[in-house]
């Protein structure tokens, strides 16, 4: 049981730890030569606090029959497999900036940890050596075993909260994804109602029919900008529903995108689970190391894109590269599970990585309701991940401006129509009409495919008009004679319900790391 095994290991940092007790708990991966995660992860925490020495040998002098070498551990001698030792022994070294003597290999078929001028190998199925030191680098720096922290305390910087909810925002009104949205102006949006400010909480919903097949709906954006921050976001509801495409995203409006990065907070569209995800320019190149996002004993990280095959490239450049997107998959929601759900969702952003939480707000920590938010404490409710500088530092040259990667960015919620993605998928979704009525939990009454409407692609329309008469979501999202019951499904769901908007700054100084 990993999880047991990496809360021993954490207990360990403060006080001494017999590497053979941990040995107890732990589960081999690879075959019967790999090494146990908790037998490396104590040894070199022994290691680091002058208590253990292991002896590694190009000759099997010292050897027993089993193939085991000594290690001296606290002053006490415990006999472990081989290959753990050459690990060991090589990531102690690396961690003292020195070169492990020798070269061991494990197998033919490898992965190579290069340590100085020596390297060390793994079995093939087994964790690697650099995912081990990951680990225990992880450890000793106080962000438990899985995911790093940046030992950040924070201060509340900016909030919209209250009647004042909307005073602070730009309303936006072009729609970049070639949907079905008419996004209204401030004067507009506030006449019809559209958005709304209570003492507890604030709305933005969808409107009524605009101009030819389009719905009226509202894009707003801060007026201002941060770098670097931890911003948390408290709902209770949020849209969902066929043809809808809502998203809480940041931008940094002053590029020309996607230069200056997009981090997508909440995106989704028809009944699609939302995902985060990462959009960043060529010339601020960022590929995660996939060792970091599935670590062993660790909840996985997994590239949604590509359907759930990407390989944690963030650069976006359409149509070959479209970015990043790890995610945990069971923190993944559609939106009527997350409605059903009320959370805080809550981005940080530091000069190391990028982190996105969804906490359930039935157990939002003391620390975020006294505006006191230790993020170091969430990891828990970690659902998508981002080491720039670690990745960096694993594998030179993937991610090359850690800290830079993104801009000041300000924070951006809209409700969309169709376009790009939701028109796109409709004929895959449970939305479309196939002559049978409602096809699942999501379908009202839409036009019937393929005999009144089929999928338009905006991005590729194959000679149809994207967001014109023949698509399918937007015919079903205008609903010119209120036939498929659109109105009525928007009035029950087409809505955001914010209680409050909190975005905090680090209290000390970053500092820039290549």
């Amino acid at each position: 049981d990993r999880r047991r095994v990496r809360a021993r290991v954490s207990r360990c940092l403060s006080a001494p730890c017999e590497p053979t007790g941990l040995a107890v708990s732990a589960r081999r991966v690879g075959g019967p030569m790999a090494p146990r995660p908790s037998e490396l992860v104590a040894l070199l925490h022994q290691a680091a606090h002058g208590e253990a020495v292991c002896w590694p040998s190009e000759d099997d002098e010292g050897l027993d029959a089993s193939g085991d070498e000594t290690v001296e551990a606290a002053g006490s001698s415990t006999r472990l497999r081989r290959p753990l030792c050459r690990v060991a022994a090589a990531a102690i070294a690396a961690a003292a900036g020195t070169a492990a003597v020798g070269t061991a290999v494990w197998s033919a078929r490898r992965e190579t940890l290069a340590v100085g001028s020596s390297s060390v190998s793994r079995l093939v199925g087994s964790p690697s050596p650099s995912e081990f030191l990951a680990e225990y680098t992880a450890l000793a720096q106080g962000g438990g075993s899985c995911w790093e922290a940046g030992g950040h305390s924070y201060a509340l910087k900016w909030k919209a909260e209250g009647k004042s909810f909307w005073d602070d925002w730009d309303f936006q009104t072009e729609d970049l994804n070639h949907g079905a949205a008419e996004y209204m102006t401030r004067t507009l949006a506030v006449a019809n109602k559209m958005v709304v400010a209570h003492d507890s909480h604030a709305i933005l919903r969808a409107g009524r029919r605009g101009t030819v097949l389009k719905r009226q709906s509202v894009k707003v954006a801060t007026k201002k900008s941060w770098r670097y921050f931890l911003l948390a976001i408290k709902y209770e509801a949020v849209p969902w529903g066929c043809g809808l495409w809502p998203a809480v995203w940041t931008l940094a409006h002053n590029s020309k995108w996607p230069s200056g990065g997009e981090v997508d907070i909440l995106e989704y569209s028809n009944e699609i689970k939302s995902r985060a995800s990462l959009h960043v320019g060529v010339t601020d190149m960022c590929k995660l190391d996939p060792a970091l996002m599935n670590k062993p004993g660790c909840p996985n990280m997994v590239d949604a894109t590509y359907n759930f095959t990407g390989r944690f490239d963030c650069v976006t450049d359409y149509p070959e590269h479209i970015g990043c997107a790890p995610n945990d998959l069971d923190f993944m929601m559609n939106g009527e599970e997350m409605s059903r759900n009320p959370s805080v969702i809550a981005a940080e952003w530091t000069p190391e990585y990028l982190k996105i939480f969804r906490i359930p707000s039935k157990d939002m920590p003391e620390d975020l309701a006294k505006d006191d938010p230790r993020p170091d404490e969430w990891d828990k409710w970690l659902m998508s991940y981002y080491p720039f500088a670690r990745s960096e530092r694993g594998r030179p040259g993937s991610c090359p401006k850690p800290a830079d990667v993104m801009e000041a960015q300000q924070l951006i919620i809209n409700l969309g129509f169709c376009g790009d993605w939701a028109s796109k998928v409709w004929n895959g979704s449970s939305c479309a009409n196939r002559g049978t009525g409602a096809n699942g939990p999501f379908a009202e009454k839409g036009p019937r495919t393929p005999e009144e409407c089929i999928a338009v692609d905006p991005l590729n329309p194959m000679g149809e008009i994207p967001a014109g008469p023949r698509d399918c979501c937007t015919r079903y999202i205008y609903d010119e004679d209120g036939t498929y019951g659109t109105d009525e499904h928007l009035e029950k769901h087409g809505f955001f319900n914010i209680s409050w908007v909190k975005v905090y700054q680090s209290t000390k100084p970053h500092r820039r790391r290549s």
